[in-house]
């Protein structure tokens, strides 16, 4: 077998503006003589001025020529192609003091583990970013977790764009219609999950994460959020109690400004780069009644105040309009860009409309040739009358398209959207850079205050490195009390600190322990003893800072014992004969999909006595309703309705063939007078949401009594996603306690029409051509009749454009589409043949 090698060692090049090396040809000399030493053969060592393009060239045209049964080796030592490093230069000139210190003092690439708690804007996501491509060029793979899904969608195109050309593979998994098999094969580079999408794929199947080199977590600071913090918590639990098996990815948490952080870096095993100042000065501060400007110099700290920046407006409302008005007058003057911060969505869309209204500024002309217009809800047309009038407002009644046209143009050099309204949609992580913040009003709905936190990551938006040398907020305290409250309160105030969900009282400990027992990998064999168990919740986070406030802390034992005799009573786990705890399918089921047990009894509940005949679409809808996860969905209802929509959206469901032990499911573990309603509306949101019927009628038909105003588009898609999440669960459930029922097609076809809200005819053209056409496209299809392959096949260009706004780049993918249709259509066909000739006794 011969041998043949070709070794290139540069440290110094030609050309005077390239840096010289000291060690490039002594590496390559070394190996040359390593390899020559043992194997002999042929090898060529081209060296400093030797190594020239023609000298190398040649060489590999040499070695062009080897066959099958010769064995090369390359191997090359200089300074990489100026295009490894043009994927950051465009966006960031220079890595930042936050990001050399990552490097130089805290080992990021070096596989450190690191928590990294900065102000929003100082460049901490290209720290995990540096992380995850050093690994990408170890050729091992990154997962990045994040909360939303919006987030998912907006790291995914800003991966593709900035490094996708240099054949960086994304992938991401948000919900059950997502192709998780790259994920699975480790086909990918980088993967982009959600918290909640990563649990369940890290539980089912335990072989994902020790393919992984790194786990970048983003928005670190949620492991305290009331709803969702329990469930980072333990996903962190896992990830350390893995290490015992000797699989231990790099993990680089990422964390807005937070206050103590109670030893989570500790807990992690990692070390804690933590930074204050922001790389442009942020001058935060109030608007006072007077029009003056209170606030802390970015330069001291000392509090100052100026002004009057703006004058109330005379003849006005009576209203925080009064003061914003002119104040956003005043800073576009001055060459601006602004976000107007409200409480509501119809806060936000009224401010963009009476800001559209007064500043008298040139339609935003570009994102008003990008807007979708296939399938418009009330919301949409609102936008598309402040865009005419250079303003916009962003909130959740807006599609995930208009929203990222919104995000996207606003962030454009030379854009001409100068003012966005918008609710904290905005400020969740998504990059939308402003000059200056204005917030008016601090109050979540049902009256809860903005923690300190949230407030910082609001004003953060101001002053974004690369978009502006200063920025400045504006928390609108019209008078006196207000001013004293808000600045204290808020502006002087310090983050909370970081506290674990983990042992809370809204925390399911029964969830927790079935997620255990499936960790555990055992419980299908000789089961898990309770002390393993106790084991796994005291390597939580809550557990560690329990020890740290009383070092004498145990987990209850007789609380443990509680809710596993819970759980086994509902037939989620059972004892074997040494006294350890198995899983039943139920069980199972419950701590892969990570659903709350709380919603595993409910289905049993309300799917349990059904005939297998009865068990329907509309039947799953409505049984996902009564879930823990749907339940905690906000959506518009006429709390005064005691009468028609009480009685409405039952009959609704029953005219749907649903039967009378599911629409009295509704009613069971209710906390209020409105809940079983709400569950009803929900159910028929859904089914609506699928039928074909536009949005703006599906909005009028669910808020023709009330409950809210100008429409409900963004709880109609929520509640529809979080069914889809829920689906696979509740058709799983239905599976177990009937036997005979085989429900996998139907789910399919059901989770695709509720990720997209696409009518029955267009559910095979959404397997394949996904997000990229819009649920107005597949409408519109649908009703042209233009959704089979032999539809579009025949169908001339002007018909299919006429469809998808006349977009040619979906024309070549409803044509695509359609043919992989086809094709899978075709080999899905059972061959007429028969495969063996009669048996013959």
């Amino acid at each position: 077998m011969p041998f043949r090698g070709l070794f290139i060692g540069i440290d110094r090049y030609s050309s005077t503006g390239i840096d010289e090396l000291a060690c490039a040809r002594r590496d390559a000399t070394a190996l040359e003589a390593l390899f020559f030493d043992t194997l002999g053969g042929n090898t060529v060592l081209l060296a400093d001025a030797e190594a020239t393009r023609q000298r190398i060239e040649d060489a590999f045209a040499e070695l062009a020529g080897c066959g099958p049964e010769d064995t090369v080796v390359i191997a090359f030592s200089g300074h990489g192609s100026e295009t490894h490093v043009t994927a950051w230069a465009g966006a960031i000139p220079s890595l930042n003091a936050l990001q050399i210190a990552a490097i130089t003092d805290f080992g990021v690439l070096d596989g450190e583990n690191l928590v990294v708690s900065a102000p929003t804007s100082s460049g901490k996501t290209m720290v995990g970013e540096l992380a995850a491509l050093r690994n990408v060029l170890d050729r091992k793979r990154a997962l990045f977790l994040l909360p939303l899904k919006a987030l998912v969608a907006d790291k995914r195109r800003h991966f593709e764009s900035v490094y996708g050309g240099f054949g960086v593979r994304t992938v991401e998994a948000t919900g059950e219609t997502d192709d998780i098999t790259p994920l699975l094969r480790g086909q990918y580079d980088v993967g982009l999950l959600t918290y909640e999408k990563f649990a369940a794929i890290a539980l089912t199947f335990p072989h994902v994460l020790a393919q992984v080199g790194v786990i970048v977590i983003d928005e670190a600071q949620m492991i305290a959020d009331r709803g969702r913090g329990a469930n980072l918590e333990f996903i962190l639990t896992l990830i350390r109690m893995r290490r015992r098996e000797g699989i231990e990815p790099q993990l680089i948490a990422l964390s807005a400004v937070i206050g103590d952080t109670n030893g989570l870096e500790q807990w992690l095993g990692a070390r804690l780069l933590r930074r204050t100042e922001r790389p442009v000065p942020l001058e935060e501060g109030l608007l006072l009644g007077t029009g003056h400007f209170r606030f802390l110099d970015p330069e001291n700290g000392n509090e100052r105040v100026e002004g009057p920046l703006a004058r109330r407006l005379v003849g006005g409302k009576g209203s925080s309009q009064d003061w914003i008005i002119p104040l956003v007058r005043t800073l576009v003057a001055e060459g601006q860009q602004v976000i107007v911060f409200r409480e509501t969505k119809g806060e936000a869309r009224g401010c963009a409309n009476y800001l559209a209204e007064s500043l008298g500024l040139p339609p935003a002309a570009e994102a008003l040739t990008q807007m979708p217009g296939g399938d418009p809800s009330q919301a949409s047309a609102d936008l598309r009358s402040a865009l005419a009038r250079g303003v916009a407002f962003h909130n959740s009644d807006l599609d995930r398209e208009e929203r990222r046209v919104i995000e996207e143009e606003f962030r454009r050099s030379g854009s001409g959207l100068r003012v966005i309204a918008a609710t904290t949609t905005l400020a969740m992580g998504v990059n939308t850079p402003a000059s200056s913040v204005i917030i008016a009003g601090l109050n979540h709905p049902g009256e809860e205050p903005y923690s300190v936190a949230e407030y910082k990551n609001l004003v953060g938006r101001a002053g974004r490195l690369g978009f502006a040398e200063r920025g400045a907020s504006y928390l609108l305290a019209l008078d006196p009390r207000a001013e004293h409250d808000l600045w204290s309160r808020y502006v002087t105030a310090e983050p909370e600190d970081l506290v674990s969900r983990f042992l809370d009282g809204t925390t399911d400990p029964r969830s927790l322990i079935i997620r255990v027992l499936v960790a555990a990998r055992r419980a299908a064999g000789d089961g898990v003893p309770s002390e393993e168990i106790v084991e796994f919740l005291e390597s939580s986070f809550g557990a560690f800072q329990a020890r740290r406030a009383h070092s004498a802390w145990q987990w209850s034992r007789p609380d443990l014992l509680s809710a596993l005799a819970d759980l086994e009573r509902h037939g989620l786990v059972q004892k074997n004969t040494t006294g350890a705890y198995e899983l039943t399918k139920l069980g199972r089921l419950a701590g892969e999909s990570a659903a709350e047990v709380g919603s595993i009894v409910a289905l049993v509940d309300c799917l349990g006595a059904l005939q297998p005949q009865d068990i329907s679409d509309p039947v799953l809808i409505a049984a996902a309703q009564t879930t823990v996860e749907v339940d905690q969905l906000l959506f518009p209802i006429n709390r005064k309705s005691t009468q028609k929509e009480p009685q409405l959206w039952p009959n609704e469901l029953r005219r749907q063939n649903v039967p009378w032990h599911v629409l009295n499911a509704l009613h069971r573990g209710t906390t209020d007078d409105h809940q079983a309603t709400l569950r009803a509306k929900k159910a028929v949101a859904c089914l609506l949401f699928v039928s074909g019927r536009a949005m703006s009628e599906i909005e009028r038909v669910l808020t023709q009594f009330g409950g809210a105003i100008g429409g409900a588009a963004g709880p109609i898609r929520a509640v529809a996603a979080r069914t889809c999440d829920l689906m696979p669960v509740a058709a799983r459930v239905a599976e177990i306690l009937h036997p005979t029922l085989d429900l996998g097609d139907r789910v399919r076809r059901l989770a695709i029409r509720l990720t997209y809200g696409v009518p029955s005819p267009a559910v095979d053209l959404a397997q394949f051509a996904g997000a990229d056409l819009l649920r107005g496209d597949y409408c519109r299809l649908a009703a042209a009749q233009l959704c089979e392959p032999e539809q579009i096949d025949a169908a001339a260009d002007d018909q299919i454009l006429a469809c998808v706004d006349k977009d040619r780049r979906k024309l070549a993918l409803v044509r695509d589409a359609a043919k992989r249709v086809a094709k899978r259509r075709a080999e899905a066909v059972t061959p007429s043949v028969p495969v063996l000739e009669a048996y013959a006794p």
